[in-house]
């Protein structure tokens, strides 16, 4: 039926057109028939008859504010940076276009605290510097001379941080504000260029939403329920020439990592202006003729544009050395520009002067030796078109490589990773993610269960600063930090523990970190963190709290728990490094074959008291009739002097058993192992009369000062068997080997310690 109606309709104009003709005048002859069918040239049109747009979308969204009841308080701040190539494709016959925005990168900060009562009951924040997805969005024209750009480039923007509700703490993704580009797309209607314009989609948009609603301002003080974001949207295109390539590369590109600038303190706040970078690459866009091309081509201008990460600190425990307030990773300095001739535009931004170029080059610096980003160049030629870089497929296996239209990677990196390529080739972990934390002690140590060290790959990448040195850790190798307080008194003892856990111990000066939190790795992103690991402390104990006995405060545990290892002064100088390598295992997790059975004594000086304090001693085993005489140490039925002492007093063990049935000592287990404490003297005799005696373990008795680490359950040697000295390890203790855990990811059930009431009984000899 239409399509009759549109015959009748369309014989009826060539009736009436040949009707008038006949009319009129022969000097008044009609237009040409093409003239009639010309269509007008409008903005519109115009546009849409360039087939594809080229340029950069650029975003900057935040949001703070405060809500107040007379019950609670809840405050936050938001930042969001976003920066992306884009490309415009026209469908003319549609009136339509497809904005595909490429892969981009953006920096998102947030913090939201509520106070009830005046209790912190809720904490929240988060802090990522990521690269985006590729995210399609549209272009529709209104009219003749207007266009809307609906982006939805920030849905969906995640982000890895904490959440904290009364004092529990786990992991939580926050996603940013929606920006709905239907609910609000009137908000995103532009003029077009003129017909007489050059050819430019150029726009710029401020905005405040809250949730559905635009706000014309943010309200002061904010109602209750009310969050304000600020959106500042900026996108520039021009249509792409398709004359040559802009070929982005680096210099030294394969090696280049990322450093930054030791301050000579590391504990302090820096906030000079004038600090070097650590490390600084030089990039190049060079203009590449198509295939077949006989010209050279040239540009007007070349824009280079970086992206940057912005990790706290300038390592992992080291604070942030930038010289910029922003602390962006990876930036543009003018000076370093200025003398390759071009213009500074800011940290992100530098551009030729106008001119005729067939290659520019720009200096990027690095103020962080994790520092990551991605870095274009967008070229304009004479006829006001411009072409965005493309860089050589790493993937291409053709000679030249082919091309694709990526960002250059710095420093040279997977797509999904952080991590220069270069120090994974070396370090023989190309195959580890960022957030990996997989690694082993070997040789049949350490709980398989929890393995790790509890640094990230990315973590371990970026490093430390240790006594004014950066180091990067090795991922394959199981660290653990300690600030020794010993100086080389420990250094036999830390030696020991290194050999027989595998453990790599990276020694941590008193200015590499806060005493009160022990953090090894404070300036982190929730993103490439696994958990805080902790410093363990070693020093001598006080005077004021020596009661004799080497002590790791808060073990057996993984270092978190670990307050201090305090070492005793009055230890046997030929037991020292493995009283060292002992406490420094229960900072790892590992305990004591058993507990109990022992009780510790001083000997003295001829001129000093025999005891450093008046004794506790269960009664059981005193003799309470021999005051100021508690014991005798006897040889093969000798008596031995208390002058044996020497000049100095010493601190001698003595074992005994515990009345509770199936309770192992501290002595008891493989004889030769760390773990187990090595007996000075034993309880052997019971008559009544002689209840002072204590035998000492001399000569082909005694006991030797353990070097091992122990992978058996059984006592072994003079422990050996139903009737060894103090026979095999309690119940789920010994395999010490097997014990070990470094990382704090993991939260460990305490060894609990079995009671133990001493008894005299007869111990063998």
């Amino acid at each position: 039926m239409k399509l009759q109606l549109r015959r009748i309709l369309i014989i009826g104009l060539a009736f009436l057109a040949g009707c008038t003709a006949q009319d009129a005048p022969l000097e008044e002859v009609a237009s040409p028939p093409q003239s009639i069918l010309q269509r007008l040239d409008t903005p519109a049109s115009r546009v849409l008859a360039v087939t594809k747009w080229v340029g950069v979308l650029k975003a900057r969204s935040r949001s703070s504010g405060q809500w107040t009841t007379p019950y609670n308080t809840h405050q936050w701040k938001s930042d969001l940076t976003y920066f992306a190539p884009i490309e415009v494709n026209m469908l003319e016959p549609a009136n339509f276009a497809f904005v595909d925005i490429k892969r981009g990168f953006y920096n998102f900060s947030r913090v939201e605290q509520t106070i009830f009562q005046g209790v912190t009951a809720l904490n929240q924040v988060a802090r990522c510097s990521d690269s985006t997805s590729a995210k399609t969005s549209m272009m529709e024209f209104p009219s003749d001379s207007t266009y809307k750009m609906q982006l939805t480039p920030f849905s969906g923007i995640p982000c890895k941080g904490t959440s904290t509700q009364y004092g529990t703490t786990i992991d939580t993704m926050f996603a940013w504000y929606a920006l709905n580009s239907f609910q609000f797309g009137s908000h995103f209607v532009f003029d077009l260029p003129a017909v007489d314009a050059p050819l430019r989609i150029h726009g710029t948009k401020h905005l405040i939403t809250s949730d559905t609603t635009v706000l014309e301002s943010i309200p002061d003080p904010l109602p209750y329920g009310v969050t304000p974001v600020e959106w500042d949207i900026e996108w520039d295109l021009q249509p792409e020439s398709d004359d040559f390539d802009l070929v982005l590369s680096a210099e030294d590109y394969d090696n280049w990592l990322p450093l930054a600038h030791i301050e000579p303190v590391v504990g302090t706040s820096l906030t000079s202006g004038a600090l070097e970078p650590g490390s600084t690459i030089r990039v190049k866009a060079q203009v590449i003729p198509k295939p077949g091309s006989t010209s050279t081509p040239k540009v007007k201008q070349v824009t280079f544009f970086l992206t940057s990460s912005n990790v706290p600190g300038i390592a992992m425990n080291a604070l942030d050395s930038s010289p910029t307030p922003d602390g962006k990773d990876l930036q543009f300095e003018q000076d370093k520009n200025a003398a390759l001739g071009l213009e500074f535009v800011d940290i992100a931004t530098v551009k030729t002067p106008v001119g005729d170029y067939e290659e520019a080059k720009a200096v990027i610096s690095s103020f962080d030796f994790g520092g990551y980003g991605d870095v274009i160049a967008r070229g304009e030629t004479e006829d006001g078109k411009v072409v965005m870089s493309v860089i050589e497929d790493p993937e291409s296996t053709l000679a030249p490589p082919a091309l694709t239209k990526d960002p250059l990677l710095l420093p040279k990196r997977a797509a999904d990773s952080h991590i220069a390529t270069q120090w994974k080739t070396t370090e023989n972990s190309l195959s580890k993610a960022d957030l990996d934390d997989s690694e082993t002690l070997g040789g049949g140590r350490g709980d398989v269960s929890k393995p790790g060290d509890g640094l990230s790959h990315y973590e371990e990448y970026r490093g430390f600063v240790l006594k004014d040195t950066h180091i990067r850790t090795k991922p394959l190798e199981v660290d653990y930090f300690l600030n020794n307080k010993m100086g080389s008194a420990a250094d036999a003892g830390i030696n020991l523990f290194k050999e027989l856990t595998n453990i790599k111990v990276q020694l941590v000066g008193d200015d590499d970190f806060n005493t009160s939190e022990r953090l090894i790795n404070p300036f982190f992103e929730k993103a490439s963190h696994v958990t805080d690991q902790h410093i363990v402390i070693i020093n001598y104990e006080l005077p004021s709290s020596d009661k004799g006995a080497s002590n790791t405060y808060g073990g057996p545990s993984n270092p978190k728990n670990i307050l201090r290892i305090g070492m005793s002064r009055l230890g046997l100088p030929e037991e020292l490094a493995r009283d060292v390598a002992h406490e420094l295992a229960h900072s790892v997790n590992v305990p004591h074959h058993g507990e109990g059975g022992m009780f510790l004594a001083y000997l003295a000086p001829l001129n000093a008291p025999y005891f450093k304090e008046t004794p506790t001693y269960p009664p059981e085993l005193d003799n309470a009739a021999s005051v100021g005489k508690i014991f005798s140490l006897f040889e093969a039925g000798t008596q031995i002097p208390f002058a044996l002492a020497g000049d100095s007093e010493k601190l001698y063990t003595i074992s005994t058993k515990c009345s509770q049935d199936g309770t192992q000592s501290v002595f008891s287990g493989a004889h030769d192992c760390i773990m187990r404490y090595r007996a000075n003297a034993l309880i052997h005799l019971d008559p009544v009369n002689l209840r002072y005696e204590r035998h000492m373990l001399v000569y082909n008795k005694a006991e030797p000062i353990g070097n091992k680490l122990c992978t058996t359950t059984y006592g072994t040697d003079f422990n050996a068997g139903p009737n060894g000295r103090h026979g095999g390890a309690a119940s789920g203790r010994g395999e010490c080997a097997k014990k070990i855990v470094v990382s704090d990811r993991y939260t460990l059930e305490p060894w609990t310690r079995a009671p133990c009431t001493l008894i005299r009984t007869y111990l063998p000899l």
